[in-house]
């Protein structure tokens, strides 16, 4: 039941998250991930319309949600570093724009939620867009704030995603950050930082996220630029 201490608390702890988007600390976010949650921020049940929800201009972040959910492509295949795709990995969008709390101050939104198909396992995934706005390391922090609310209230996301698709579920939620390849271009240096954080979290946390590119939407398939996804797999520091 919420009242107003946990609506200030939750509050907080979300505003603590917003505030470390701008300062390219990697230990200060580990520490966040490994913080107790506040009480009273679960929703009582998932509910909404399926699909994509918005009517609105097709440009923009909205044209990118949008394509994550065109029929034609029966989902997208992924592209690691060898440029072709892998069989193994696909994801398939279910759900646009989830709230994650009951309540709107300190609300946390994923844009897209969908399921991961990985090594015969099938996970959660929720999807942060980017076309212009802000820059990777701001993307990731917003999805790792996204996973770990998510990743508290696992049983319901197995429930929900049971429900209404014809997966059932066996792993943790993941995320994932897609942008047009100028987006990454244009920071560099962010993108940088990211695989820094990515490496020390498969260290020390089970955060998983990966970075991709939206250019292929339209032929179903997205390239993997940086991760932390993979097994055995050693990421730069640089």
């Amino acid at each position: 039941m919420k009242t107003h201490t946990s609506i200030e608390q939750f509050n907080d702890w979300s505003a603590r998250w917003k505030a470390e988007r701008k300062e390219n600390e990697v230990l200060k976010i580990v520490n966040l991930w490994q913080q107790p949650l506040p009480r009273d921020w679960e929703r009582e049940i998932w509910k909404g319309k399926l699909g994509y929800r918005k009517r609105s201009e097709n440009k923009g972040e909205q044209f990118t949600e949008k394509g994550m959910f065109n029929e034609e492509t029966n989902g997208f295949k992924l592209m690691f570093a060898d440029n072709e795709p892998d069989s193994e990995y696909r994801i398939e969008a279910i759900y646009h724009n989830m709230p994650l709390a009951n309540q709107r101050k300190g609300q946390v939104i994923a844009d897209v939620f969908g399921v991961l198909q990985a090594d015969e396992r099938v996970r959660p995934l929720l999807i942060e867009v980017k076309v212009t706005a802000n820059d990777p390391w701001f993307a990731l922090v917003e999805n790792l704030q996204q996973i770990r609310l998510a990743r508290a209230c696992a049983h319901k996301i197995q429930e929900f995603v049971q429900v209404n698709s014809k997966h059932r579920i066996k792993g943790g939620v993941w995320g994932l950050i897609i942008a047009p390849g100028s987006y990454y271009e244009k920071h560099l240096g962010s993108l940088a930082k990211c695989k820094s954080l990515l490496h020390v979290l498969k260290k020390n946390t089970r955060a998983r996220v990966a970075f991709g590119i939206s250019d292929s939407l339209a032929t179903g398939q997205i390239k993997i630029i940086a991760d932390n996804w993979l097994p055995n797999q050693v990421l730069p520091m640089d």
